[in-house]
């Protein structure tokens, strides 16, 4: 009997099977029923979860390391990104233990939290990052990124241990989780050894709830080396999924106002690629045969959950748009700056993220709901509320209209880059042009150069083709290491990395040894230009002082001129230079078959230079050998 009432006070037994079970060892059908009427709050106060079954709930001994980390296993947590410390050694010698989460290491935090990224991007897992507590200001550097793309990812550091707080120790900082704030969800030091689980799955659980984010937690020295007794749980008793729908009148009203409309544009963000919601918008845009536009440079932020080559999309999103003119109805999908409704264009705005949601702008028709389920719900609405006929006749109006338009720009944009073509140094044009006919249409696209108005456009991206990712706030020093953490998640797919020279020297080679170490055959492609080219022209545009002396003081980057093929090798990569445009195809081929067999693989391509200024080599020099009274 008493093994029966301490399997139903653990939740492993219903009060039925505890009935039943009483009854069984003799005891009547009315009093096994007070007694299970008399235990039920006792039951209802052993644990926060219910229903939970035995395996869900389980408890662990040990010291903190161990503790947290038997809570990822459980969470489902695959990989944990790190660069070691000294404090932190309980979580290592706990998974020694563990095969099932697999150890990624950098050679430098902001890269560790940058592969991590790109990782979560790919998966729309959460992943778990592992850094020196001193180290914790290079991982802020990228987890900007994460932070403004609103990424998924649990950051942790074995702090100074709570005693010692105070005392100014050389590689102290008093509460390191405060420094984390602005650019968090959440931010915790767990009290105790007993709590880390607790903590670490709440960290999971803020991170991972939309609209998700990076969570810090700070895991005191003497917390991962204490003993406790602790439960541990699996993900499904802290997962949120929040797939919510929208108002249904809500849905109804914004279906009345496009079937109505007679001149709609559709503005399109990161929150559908996010929901998964790709089909349901090209549905949606196809019904009502509307255009489909984006922020300015690009489609979305990080991603584009429209296909580019689609004859519906038209471009960029401004509050005056040369096509298609003004806008009766603005539908903002996801876009956190999609809310341009110029006045006399009424706004519908869908969003997951109610903070951002008319923020800046008012907005006629406000929801928030999953991306994914509000398009389809708004697609059903007005499927239902006009005939099939009358649909097709709306779409037949449109859509002819914008597709001679998107044609007509994409004809525009090859003319210029054909033109472009045979230039030395290679123009960006040309190097977009090879892309596009040379990458398999699976390719991953992984880039933060700054190549949105140049490069991109000439190629296609979303829907049947390469899937693209990248960053808004545009932290350099991305690239090169999420590249490696999309190839983690999609290992069956080709990945390019596409970045700029100041952005491999912002990384450093660091994302380098983590692909040789882990055999990872990503494409990594440097745009050197020996310059922090578009920066300039921006700064010179101003018409300041550089402009007006062409003096440029702050953005070439040549002298030294930076072999970046050469400081592939030096970390085992194999690379190569490519300076003129008839050797960019032979090139990429190279570089493919590498990656096909298994090898990651560098081209430092030298492009060349555009805009104001762009043909100075003039920096200022300085030369401290020159200063020097004797010569030592």
């Amino acid at each position: 009997m008493k093994d029966l009432f301490k399997r139903y006070l653990d939740q492993g037994m219903s009060r039925r099977q505890l009935v039943s079970g009483l009854s069984t060892l003799g005891m009547s059908s009315v009093a096994a029923k007070a007694m299970a009427q008399n235990l039920a709050p006792a039951a209802a106060g052993a644990t926060t979860t219910l229903d939970a079954a035995p395996a869900a709930i389980r408890e662990v001994e040990g010291n903190g390391g161990r503790l947290f980390v038997e809570q990822l296993k459980s969470a489902g947590v695959e990989y944990i990104f790190f660069n070691p410390s000294t404090g932190d050694h309980p979580i290592f010698d706990a998974l020694v233990d563990v095969p099932e989460i697999k150890l990624i290491k950098g050679v430098q935090e902001g890269a560790v939290v940058a592969m991590a990224d790109g990782y979560a991007r790919a998966s729309g897992r959460t992943p778990v990052v592992v850094v020196a507590n001193i180290g914790l200001p290079n991982a802020m550097t990228q987890m900007v990124n994460t932070w403004k793309d609103q990424i998924p990812m649990l950051v942790a550091v074995a702090s100074v241990e709570q005693d010692a707080l105070g005392r100014d120790q050389l590689q102290e900082t008093d509460h390191p989780e405060l420094m984390t704030g602005p650019i968090t969800k959440w931010f915790w030091q767990a009290q105790s050894t007993a709590s880390i689980a607790e903590t670490a799955r709440r960290g999971l659980k803020f991170a991972s709830t939309p609209p998700c984010g990076p969570v810090f937690l700070s895991l005191p020295t003497n917390v991962l080396d204490g003993h406790a007794k602790a439960q541990i749980w699996e993900r499904s008793k802290f997962d949120v999924p929040m797939r919510i729908r929208p108002d249904k009148d809500d849905i109804e009203k914004a279906a009345r106002m496009l079937i109505d409309a007679q001149n709609p544009l559709i503005s399109v963000g990161d929150e559908i690629t996010w929901c998964g919601g790709q089909k349901e918008l090209v549905d949606l845009a196809e019904l009502l045969g509307a255009p489909v536009a984006s922020i300015t440079g690009g489609l979305g932020y990080w991603s584009k959950p429209f296909p580019t080559r689609h004859p519906l999309y038209i471009g960029a999103l401004l509050r005056t748009m040369r096509f298609p003119g003004k806008p009766d109805v603005l539908l903002n999908l996801g876009n956190r700056f999609g809310e341009l409704a110029s006045p006399g264009t009424k706004l519908i705005s869908i969003r997951l993220d109610p903070t951002s949601l008319a923020r800046q702008a008012p907005v006629d028709l406000a929801m928030v709901g999953d991306l994914r389920l509000s398009i389809a719900d708004l697609v059903a609405a007005i499927r239902s509320m006009a005939t099939a006929s009358k649909l097709q006749s709306i779409a037949d109006d449109r859509a002819p209209r914008t597709r001679a338009y998107s044609a007509q720009m994409a004809d525009a944009r090859a003319a210029i880059a054909r033109g472009l073509s045979d230039s030395t140094p290679i123009s960006i044009e040309r190097l977009g042009i090879e892309l596009e006919a040379n990458l398999d249409r699976d390719t991953c696209y992984v880039t933060d150069a700054d190549s949105g108005k140049t490069m991109d456009p000439l190629m296609s991206f979303s829907g049947n083709d390469k899937p693209y990712f990248s960053t808004s706030p545009n932290v350099l020093g991305w690239g090169m290491a999420a590249g490696f953490g999309v190839k983690l998640a999609r290992p069956d797919v080709p990945v390019v990395s596409v970045v700029g020279d100041g952005s491999f020297l912002f990384s450093g080679p660091q994302p380098l040894w983590s692909m040789a170490r882990y055999k990872a055959p990503v494409t990594t492609i440097v745009l050197n230009n020996h310059s922090y080219n578009n920066e300039r022209n921006r700064i010179w545009n101003s018409a300041g002082r550089q402009f007006e002396t062409a003096r440029d003081m702050t953005c070439y980057n040549g002298d030294p001129d930076v072999d970046f093929a050469k400081a592939a090798s030096a970390f085992g990569v194999e690379g190569e230079t490519v300076k003129e445009p008839a050797a960019i195809k032979d090139a990429l081929g190279r570089a493919k078959m590498a990656t096909i067999e298994g090898r990651p693989y560098l081209l430092d391509v030298h492009i060349k230079r555009e805009g104001i200024g762009a043909v100075s080599e003039w920096h200022p020099g300085y030369s401290i050998a020159d200063q020097r009274s004797r010569k030592v």
